[in-house]
């Protein structure tokens, strides 16, 4: 999923781009200096990264300086309690009882707002309690470096924006967890194919608890009616909800002169191309990939040319490089691809029309792939370098594994869900559908993850097909060589790095 803050940063790199083809080879590092202004211009978008499941945390207020947390918690009712209390663990009750998060969201909710089942169960079976540092989206490492060189680590830092594996363990910012957490218990059974994917020389740097689609496909079921096409959610029970019938759904839909077009967002080319089942940056053996030249690759890029050339995605060019999604809402547009935190977001879901008109399904089914393939998160937590507690973070994570299958806490989170969120049971059902197809083949992509120099090669040249119809063969040939001298010197460090 992409955050706010980089959906914020994406912006402007293409604002700036369409005015100056030198762009195309700028680093990410000489834009640091728009954040602010774009974060000013969009009313706290900077406060994003990675959203918790539903039930779990409020977002944190990241405009202000680094802080505590010292607002009153949130609590669960009591037979919610009471229910957690009788699931038997052999959990520890920890000597260091505080565990310090650094984050740009709290753990610790708010009064009022639902608190997460996991947090409940590690205070009241380990005695823990999580102390939330909070800071700003962008600042999160620069804070981890201040603190580490000060010896005053904190002993959790979220994984869930992918940004830590490989490079940040590259940098010397995180330990490896194997000493705290035992993956290959029976405990983390149901994980230890999504963890074994974050390993170097056997060592694990990411403890996921969990697997989401990054990625979904908002759409506005009155629409959908209304223009007399398929309901997504019934291709997709028919295992019909592939590339083949998006796009004839979008061409049905798209009409130029009535401005009616099939697809808008930030977030839909490199989530669909993991579809393929094949990221353009790979983690193999050990080894970074390029996979450009993959002939998945080749064929997602093919189709989003095909897109282009075809007039069906709203032309950004045309609207100040700026989205709309309350195009959605009017019958404008058809798909808006998002991760579904927007939808725990009252104000935001109600963007996309009445309550009771806005669904997502899943990102389409590729129709040569092996096997359903989605754009793949995590939810969980790495453990930064100095940590005083990390056995502290690993009881915590134990927690989130135990709560994660358990009937009683599905029950008690389903009840917040409808109630604190205003969900639908067909969106709850389809949340699971998409949890289950994620974890059952999960597909990272990592050039988001090892530097600024990789970031910047990739994220707006993959998307050129797409947004200005530029075969992707031009592409390639454009960035292929400074691509791979990046992954080639990232891999000699990965190689020599003592773990």
């Amino acid at each position: 999923m992409m955050a706010k803050g980089e959906e914020a940063l994406e912006r402007a790199m293409y604002i700036i781009r369409k005015g100056n083809d030198i762009m195309k080879n700028t680093s990410r590092k000489i834009l640091t200096a728009l954040t602010a202004a774009v974060c000013i211009l969009s009313a706290g978008a900077c406060g994003g990264g990675s959203r918790p499941e539903a039930p779990a945390s409020a977002a944190a207020d990241t405009t202000a300086a680094e802080t505590t947390t010292t607002t009153p918690p949130a609590t669960l009712k009591e037979e919610d309690k009471e229910a957690i209390e009788e699931i038997e663990t052999d959990l520890p009750v920890l000597e260091n009882k505080t565990v310090r998060l650094l984050a740009n969201f709290d753990l610790n909710p708010a009064a009022g707002k639902p608190k997460g089942v996991a947090l409940e169960m590690f205070e009241s079976k380990c005695g823990g309690k999580i102390e939330s540092i909070l800071c700003s989206w962008d600042d999160r490492y620069d804070k981890l470096a201040t603190m580490v060189l000060g010896d005053d680590a904190p002993d959790m830092f979220s994984a869930e924006d992918l940004d830590i594996f490989p490079g940040k363990v590259i940098d010397g910012k995180f330990q490896s967890m194997d000493n705290y957490v035992d993956f290959d218990s029976e405990l983390w059974a149901p994980m230890k194919h999504v963890n074994d994917m974050f390993t170097i020389r056997g060592k694990h740097y990411i403890g996921a608890t969990s697997t989401d689609a990054g990625v979904v496909v908002i759409y506005n079921k009155k629409t959908i009616e209304e223009n007399g096409l398929p309901d997504p959610v019934q291709l997709l029970e028919e295992d019909n909800w592939t590339w083949d019938t998006f796009y004839d759904m979008m061409s049905k839909f798209c009409s130029r002169p009535d401005e009616k077009f099939g697809i808008d967002g930030w977030e839909f080319e490199n989530a669909f191309a993991v579809t393929s089942g094949v990221p353009y940056i790979d983690y193999q053996d050990g080894k970074l990939v390029s996979n450009l030249e993959n002939p998945k690759i080749v064929n997602v890029q093919e189709y989003m040319l095909n897109l282009k050339r075809n007039d069906l995605p709203v032309p950004k060019s045309e609207y100040a490089w700026s989205v709309h999604p309350e195009k959605i809402a009017s019958g404008k547009t058809l798909f808006y691809p998002q991760g579904t935190y927007v939808l725990f977001e009252p104000d935001n879901k109600a963007v996309f029309g009445d309550p009771e008109d806005v669904m997502f399904v899943p990102m389409p089914r590729c129709p040569d792939a092996d096997a359903y393939y989605l754009p793949s998160i995590i939810k969980g937590f790495s453990i930064p370098m100095g940590a005083k507690n990390p056995e502290g973070t690993a009881a915590y994570l134990d927690c989130c594994m135990i709560c994660r299958d358990n009937e009683k806490v599905r029950e008690i989170e389903e009840k917040q869900v409808f109630e604190d969120y205003g969900w639908t049971q067909e969106m709850y059902d389809m949340l699971l559908k998409t949890r289950e197809i994620t974890e059952a083949h999960p597909v990272f992509e990592y050039f988001k993850a090892v530097n600024e120099d990789v970031y910047g090669c990739v994220l707006n040249p993959s998307k050129e097909s797409y947004n200005q119809g530029t075969p992707w063969a031009q592409t390639v040939e454009e960035i292929k060589y400074e691509l791979q001298s990046y992954l080639d010197t990232a891999n000699e460090k990965l190689d020599s790095l003592v773990n």
